[in-house]
């Protein structure tokens, strides 16, 4: 797992073209040197992870949209799974292509099985709601083929997390990909909370660092 991710992220560094020495510490005209997110945003734009918007801002705060969400598993691996067509996802919109072949590694989709299309049952991915923790790392950890053996690592909170997915979620704070949140015993998770954007940056460096390690 490590030395195919850590192949992708190069090849994705090299095709954006950038490094965090030609990002500089105004790269984003919202993000301080002084911030705790600084490094991530700025590593994150190194590998063409994530990027900022029109304005030159990052917006750390704002959350992320399962459709964004869908565009940076995406960015992490650019290895399409078979197409599936969501039922609410206009064909029009930017984030078509990304959901339709990324929306199954994620979680929170719902499938409707008291309405049938020409494909089959109703799909539905909710693109434009704001994404939660438990179903953006569930897509990381799927989209990077994480392994789940030997998984003893937990958070306090275990019980609220999805059981189809706590897992890949375990398995992502073993390698160190995500963490607690510092309260009891372990540390809380936090699923069901929606995800910002610098929470986002943290996970993908994290990420980066476990693949050159």
């Amino acid at each position: 797992m490590k030395k195919k991710l850590l192949m992708r992220l190069a090849a994705a560094a090299l095709a954006v073209g950038m490094c965090l020495s030609s990002a500089g510490a105004s790269y984003f005209t919202d993000v301080s040197p002084n911030s705790w997110y600084y490094g991530a945003a700025m590593e994150c734009a190194s590998y063409g992870l994530m990027n900022g918007y029109d304005d030159g801002s990052f917006r750390p705060n704002a959350n992320v949209t399962r459709a964004e969400c869908a565009q940076i598993l995406s960015n992490i691996n650019p290895e399409w799974r078979a197409e599936i067509i969501y039922y609410d996802v206009d064909s029009s919109k930017w984030y078509r292509n990304v959901v339709s072949h990324y929306g199954t590694y994620m979680g929170g989709t719902y499938t409707d099985t008291k309405h049938t299309t020409p494909f089959g049952y109703r799909e539905y991915f909710y693109p434009n709601r704001a994404c939660t923790r438990e179903d953006f790392v569930y897509g990381v950890g799927n989209v990077i083929g994480i392994s789940t053996d030997n998984n003893y690592s937990y958070f306090d909170d275990w019980v609220s997390i999805n059981p189809n997915y706590i897992d890949v979620i375990n398995a992502m704070r073993m390698y160190g990909i995500v963490n607690g949140d510092g309260t009891g015993m372990h540390g809380k998770f936090n699923p069901k909370k929606t995800i910002t954007r610098a929470e986002v940056a943290q996970i993908l460096c994290n990420l980066i660092e476990v693949a050159e390690n």
